[in-house]
């Protein structure tokens, strides 16, 4: 058999990169600390897996087992292969047969699998994922950040706005933002331990909270991720009563402005729906775009983050129940 995986507990970093060639998305949803992360939360089987062609190896995978589907990767907007190889649709079809043997040892049956990976590997495809991102190679802040960004972020600090960042201490307020922001969306949160078992086993890149206070009330919050010079805003909220102080443009630019410092060569706005509203709010920041597939192993049936209607009946429930019962759905909306 021409192709072969080997599971690894870990990879150095370096290695990563250079089987993965001059690969831009190279993130955290890779690296190898986030699949025992996931174990742990969720208690879902997962791995990190060399790929070997001919006993040659030539890429790296990370996925998880959920309820029989192989998923790479869950909650996050990235996953795939990791690889320099240009033939990514035949490397697929030999690795993904051996990953599921390797979970299930040797069940046999049909491979259901949900890929997130920036080509288009199989027929049954999500095309509407738009990422978007800044090159920060580019140079200073001044010129990553449109002028008409940079002025309303200054807006929010002449407002009283002031933004802290941190780890764990900033959790509370964190999350107390993003779950109200969720409630508004009508969308189910994910549970506490999922962000604090990242700020407290995340290794080789950063895992930090950011939030803007207006006095001592957080207004807005974001949980910024770094891997190999890849940063982004991997949870971002404000509450919308607050959205015309700017919270969200004081936000973007400190995480911006961090990621430079660390030496960052891409800062993502994380993915959104092509065409909506939040599309339009990163438009405005002169972003780059690229589509992830969300490839299937056959079409797709029922899609609960298309069921709007769904979404209006989560928006009746009381914040408290909304916490309560949102980490129970939400695990099984990935």
């Amino acid at each position: 058999m021409p192709f072969s995986i080997v599971p690894v507990a870990g990879i150095d970093v370096a290695y990563i990169r250079k089987l993965s060639g001059n690969e831009r998305f190279i993130t955290h949803a890779h690296n190898p600390c986030m699949a025992s992360i996931l174990t742990r939360t969720f208690g879902w089987e997962g791995g990190t897996f060399i790929i070997r062609h001919n006993g040659k190896e030539v890429g790296v995978l990370s996925c998880m087992l959920i309820n029989g589907t192989l998923v790479s990767m869950p909650h996050f907007s990235f996953g795939g292969i990791l690889t320099a190889v240009t033939e990514r649709k035949a490397m697929y079809s030999g690795v993904i047969p051996l990953v599921h043997h390797h979970f299930t040892g040797g069940e046999k049956g049909e491979t259901s699998f949900l890929i997130r990976d920036r080509e288009r590997i199989t027929d049954y495809v999500n095309d509407t994922k738009v990422i978007s991102w800044l090159d920060l190679s580019i140079g200073c802040l001044e010129k990553i950040i449109p002028a008409n960004q940079m002025s309303k972020a200054k807006n929010a600090l002449v407002s009283g706005l002031n933004v802290v960042s941190g780890g764990k201490e900033l959790f509370p307020d964190f999350y107390k933002v993003y779950s109200r922001n969720m409630l508004r969306l009508g969308s189910p949160v994910l549970p506490k331990k999922l962000f604090l078992n990242i700020l407290d086993g995340y290794t080789d890149g950063d895992a930090r909270i950011f939030c803007v206070y207006r006095d001592k009330t957080a207004v807005g919050a974001a949980f910024l991720m770094s891997f190999l010079g890849f940063f982004e805003n991997t949870w971002f909220s404000t509450l919308q009563q607050y959205n015309k102080m700017f919270p969200a443009q004081l936000l973007h630019v400190e995480m911006i402005r961090f990621a430079l410092e660390l030496g960052g060569h891409t800062y993502s706005f994380g993915r959104s729906t092509s065409g909506s509203g939040v599309h339009e709010f990163k438009r405005r920041w002169k972003t780059e775009e690229t589509i992830f597939y969300w490839n299937y192993d056959k079409p797709l049936k029922l899609d609960l983050r298309k069921a709007e209607f769904l979404a209006r009946i989560w928006r009746l429930f009381p914040l408290p129940l909304a916490n309560c019962l949102g980490p129970v759905i939400g695990k099984g909306i990935y």
